[in-house]
């Protein structure tokens, strides 16, 4: 009981110190703008469409199985949840890495971690920046990773986008942590009308752009756009009438 108390407590200080460690202005504080900031990092990064079959829209029976199976690879394979520790005690319980009080004059034991010996004066290096870690500052673990690596956590960010990790949730690909959104794009196109991955084999393409072929419209006048002309500007597929008319 009292090695629970013991744990519950040293996660809490850690906890604390995490948050002191996140720029102030994304701090999830309820009511602030920090707060706010993590809402939308959650509709952002994790959208629900990517998640769940029944939230897309007019997918085909097909598509919805082929979704269904894209979900429980990434979950099996990819997806993670950052773990807050100490440098050099990722994957311990929390009891087990506060060092036990010991008689005075007794020798005291080096940590272990992961089953080996933790040698004191290893220096422990974020993966990003490669600034070493204070022993007393809790840093991020990802169990994909393997725990011999750590990060900052201002540093434990999205590879592609370089924007935090909202509560700590990432996709593990190419050595590196991803952000959910950009962890699927990298696997499938999404779409630049709904905003949904797509699924379909047959959809429209131009430059780096993807759409399904019934959101190939005219974002001015919802004029379809498939084998008409059409204006990519700043992102926006516009015909040439809208296009023109933006302009003037």
């Amino acid at each position: 009981m009292q090695g629970d108390v013991f744990g519950l407590r040293a996660a809490f200080m850690e906890g604390l110190q995490y948050m002191e460690l996140i720029p102030k202005e994304k701090q999830p504080v309820t009511g602030t703008e920090g707060a706010y900031y993590r809402r939308r990092q959650l509709l952002r990064q994790l959208p629900i469409y990517d998640q769940d079959p029944s939230r897309c829209r007019g997918l085909l029976e097909n598509e919805v199985k082929v979704m269904e199976e894209f979900v429980k690879q990434y979950k099996s394979e990819a997806l993670g949840v950052g773990e807050v520790a100490l440098p050099g005690q990722g994957g311990l319980p929390k009891e087990e890495g506060k060092q036990q009080e010991k008689p005075e004059g007794a020798e005291t034991a080096a940590p272990t971690t992961n089953g080996s010996i933790s040698d004191p004066s290893k220096e422990h290096v974020c993966e990003l920046c490669k600034g070493v870690a204070p022993a007393d500052s809790p840093v991020i673990y990802s169990d994909r990773a393997g725990y011999s690596k750590q990060w900052h956590p201002a540093c434990f960010v999205c590879n592609k986008c370089s924007e935090p990790l909202v509560d700590l949730i990432y996709f593990w690909k190419d050595g590196a942590p991803w952000c959910g959104r950009h962890y699927c794009e990298s696997l499938r196109p999404r779409c630049s009308g709904c905003d949904e991955i797509i699924f379909s084999e047959d959809y429209q393409c131009v430059e780096d752009l993807a759409w399904h072929r019934e959101h190939f419209v005219c974002e001015g006048c919802e004029q379809q756009l498939g084998g008409r002309a059409y204006i990519i500007s700043r992102a926006q597929l516009l015909c040439p009438a809208c296009s023109k008319s933006k302009r003037s």
